[in-house]
């Protein structure tokens, strides 16, 4: 049974100086303010780093009341792992995987994660930037935000609003079994069943 999804994409065909023109002032303003206050990213494997971010990752899902992934499949998943440091202390990290769309391979925002003291510094809209040139630079066409929640409650609405500011909104069909298809309809149309998965996942 088919139900509707939908996520943000990034168009990387023009230059990099468009895509970043293209982009709302308020995600430009942030990468700017994120380069003054002197954060870097780089990429890296090593399990330190994973590590780190890991612990960042707990609290950032805590807050969010979301369910928290094990280590192992974070890095099973992620194809590039990317972490931000302000004075070579790591405060937040994203990571890449490659999701099967459009009948290709698309680089998709997978992991998103920063320490909430940090954030005033704006290391998400750096990560976010970040992702999307090295996706270019691998010579990609188009760059996903990692998904977007129709009828978003809570916090998911604030991380709604954040992706909007870097790309277009693309909806799109996906079969999911009978059941789970009705689930999700109920979840997204009915405050009481969004409220009902929350605590089960949690």
């Amino acid at each position: 049974m088919k139900d509707i999804n939908a996520t943000v994409i990034v168009d990387l065909n023009p230059k990099e100086e468009d895509i970043l023109k293209s982009m709302h002032k308020d995600a430009r303003w942030g990468i700017n303010r994120a380069v003054k206050e002197g954060l870097t990213v780089e990429e890296t494997n090593s399990d330190a780093d994973w590590q780190k971010l890991y612990d960042i990752y707990r609290n950032t899902m805590i807050e969010g009341g979301t369910k928290i992934k094990p280590l192992e499949e974070l890095k099973k998943n992620s194809s590039v792992l990317l972490v931000c440091k302000k004075s070579d202390k790591i405060i937040a990290g994203a990571s890449i995987w490659f999701a099967d769309k459009y009948n290709m391979k698309v680089p998709r925002l997978y992991l998103n994660a920063s320490m909430k003291e940090h954030q005033n510094l704006q290391p998400n809209n750096l990560l976010y930037w970040k992702c999307i040139v090295w996706s270019k630079n691998k010579g990609y066409d188009s760059f996903d935000l990692g998904g977007y929640q129709i009828k978003a409650r809570e916090h998911l609405n604030g991380i709604n609003k954040f992706k909007e500011k870097f790309g277009k909104v693309v909806y799109y069909d996906k079969q999911y079994p009978f059941f789970k298809a009705i689930g999700r309809k109920f979840i997204r149309n009915f405050r009481f069943f969004w409220w009902l998965n929350k605590k089960l996942r949690n």
